[in-house]
């Protein structure tokens, strides 16, 4: 069985993420896909280099092209200045982890937290990999943590940090909040391909407006991890604990049937508002390896 599948613990540590970038040089190479754009017709190239669009100007940074230097602008700040275009700006990378205490759960293989850490970790390591830029917000239990650039080793320790049990049993001061919203760098993304990773399946007005937003001037992915295992358990009487209490659940075929289909039909509405959005939904099982559903993102133009 696969390391990756299902590791001897929920909690990683620092040899698991380790073993992650081993997996994420070897997911192969991204077929040819669509790349986002900001207008109809509109198609970016896969490769970095001077595009068509300016999208913004900017002082000289050491490692500019001195080809996009802005000469006449330079000579009349006295400052030397740079013009960015649109295909630079097409591996730039935005990734988006919330979990809640419900993600730290499973019925098999590990938990929905640990695949979704495992899946951040991936994409962290391939977007290294590839000299793509990757920004990160993340937050689980009282913690977040955000960066406009890559820093791996901090976003991989604050991913070992947030795969401790400890936080299935905290409350955070956000959890009625989405991680897209009133956040000035967030609301600043422009032609990144976005990531978002979390167990949540709800917002309010506000906050859809605000994944309107992102949803418009970048090109968004929704990953969804989900235990069907959930609803097989046998008929009967069981212990669950919080790590705090612990309590009896009485289930039946019938109650299970119910909780499924109304999963269902939460789902299938929480898929046609992503779609409404243009935004685009990738849902998975537990059972699946983390590996493979990376290779999938790959096919579909989130990674590279």
């Amino acid at each position: 069985m696969s390391p990756l599948l299902a590791p001897l613990s929920p909690e990683l540590d620092d040899a698991h993420f380790s073993l992650l970038a081993h997996y994420a040089k070897h997911l192969g190479r991204a077929p040819k896909a669509k790349r986002f754009a900001t207008n109809v017709g509109e198609r970016r190239s896969r490769q970095k280099g001077h595009g068509m669009e300016m999208l913004e100007l900017r002082a000289y940074q050491a490692s500019d092209d001195l080809r996009h230097i802005d000469w006449r602008v330079t000579a009349r700040t006295g400052q030397a200045h740079t013009r960015l275009y649109a295909q630079e700006n097409d591996h730039q990378r935005l990734l988006l982890l919330d979990l809640s205490p419900n993600a730290y759960f499973g019925t098999q293989h590990t938990f929905i937290s640990t695949r979704l850490l495992q899946l951040a970790g991936l994409i962290a390591w391939r977007s290294i990999q590839q000299g793509d830029a990757l920004a990160y917000r993340i937050r689980y239990g009282e913690q977040e943590h955000q960066s406009q650039k890559t820093e791996l080793p901090r976003l991989l320790n604050s991913l070992r940090e947030a795969s401790c049990l400890q936080h299935r049993t905290t409350t955070p001061p956000h959890q009625n909040s989405s991680i897209w919203v009133d956040n000035a760098f967030i609301s600043r993304t422009h032609n990144k391909d976005v990531i978002i990773l979390t167990d949540k399946q709800y917002w309010d007005s506000h906050e859809e407006s605000a994944l309107l937003k992102l949803a418009k001037h970048n090109r968004v992915h929704w990953v969804q991890v989900i235990d069907n295992k959930a609803f097989q358990l046998p008929a009967g009487h069981y212990q669950m604990t919080d790590g705090t209490n612990v309590r009896r659940l009485s289930v039946s075929d019938a109650s299970l049937k119910n909780a499924k289909e109304d999963f269902l039909t939460r789902n299938t509405q929480f898929k046609q508002a992503l779609l409404s959005m243009d935004i685009q939904h990738h849902p998975f099982d537990l059972s699946e390896p983390p590996e493979r559903i990376a290779r999938y993102l790959l096919s579909q133009g989130a990674l590279r």
